[in-house]
């Protein structure tokens, strides 16, 4: 690739004297040529059936491209413009997961196993994104919701293996969010948390907010501390005695 970069910098500065009196149908063969490489209607049907949206995005900008001729730059604006787009869609309102434990001892979504073991004093939920400013909306009525649904719940833990990254927006969220919830009496407890976003979050102050006791590695830890904090209020709750079971 460095080699051919080399060469196309030394044709255009030392040989377009050469190529001047060329014919243009020659000039526009080569130029066919070259592109004809890039047409693959494989990798096309490929993105269709690996994902509809993305394959969308390749077909509405190759037609634009191709209609808009030779001003390549319109499709190339268009292109980027509907995947910036649709990353924003996909990442604004990410999968959001109530836990409950399955019989095999791990969590998973309520939605998807109904009879999941659950609890009264604690809410489990996962959060399958990056926090960033275009969905910590989604995030803080996600958080608020499980909240109200389970109004007896002392604890709210999430799960936070799946946040790969959290800018300014998202930090001054869960800010805001632990201190409301500690004034409705819910303790806000971490596990899984990546060491970037633990990196954020002792830089801002976040981290002592939070309290380095409602941080944990592990989902089972948190659990494990949460239900030892609240001692015989817990002996009669069926998710601490399903953790018991599996530990």
């Amino acid at each position: 690739m460095v080699f051919n970069g080399i060469f196309v910098a030394a044709t255009l500065l030392f040989l377009t004297p050469l190529l001047y009196h060329l014919p243009k149908a020659v000039l526009a063969s080569i130029i066919v040529l070259a592109v004809t490489g890039l047409v693959t209607p494989q990798a096309l049907k490929h993105t269709w059936k690996a994902s509809r949206p993305d394959g969308v995005v390749a077909l509405v900008t190759f037609t634009v491209t191709l209609l808009a001729a030779p001003h390549l730059d319109k499709g190339i604006i268009i292109g980027t413009t509907l995947s910036i787009g649709l990353y924003l869609y996909r990442t604004m309102a990410p999968r959001v997961a109530v836990l409950g434990r399955h019989d095999d001892g791990t969590l998973r979504d309520l939605k998807i196993n109904p009879n999941l073991t659950t609890s009264a004093l604690v809410t489990a939920m996962r959060f399958d994104g990056s926090l960033y400013f275009a969905n910590i909306a989604h995030f803080e009525d996600a958080i608020l919701e499980s909240v109200a649904e389970n109004k007896e719940a002392k604890y709210l833990l999430v799960v936070g293996d799946a946040i790969n990254y959290i800018d300014s927006s998202g930090e001054e969220m869960i800010h805001h969010l632990v201190a409301q919830l500690r004034g409705s009496g819910v303790e806000l407890v971490f596990s899984g948390l990546k060491k970037q976003i633990l990196d954020v979050m002792r830089a801002t102050g976040l981290f002592n907010l939070i309290g380095e006791q409602n941080i944990f590695a592990t989902e089972d830890l948190a659990l494990a501390a949460i239900f030892q904090r609240l001692g015989e209020e817990a002996k009669n709750d069926a998710l601490f005695t399903s953790l018991q079971q599996h530990t």
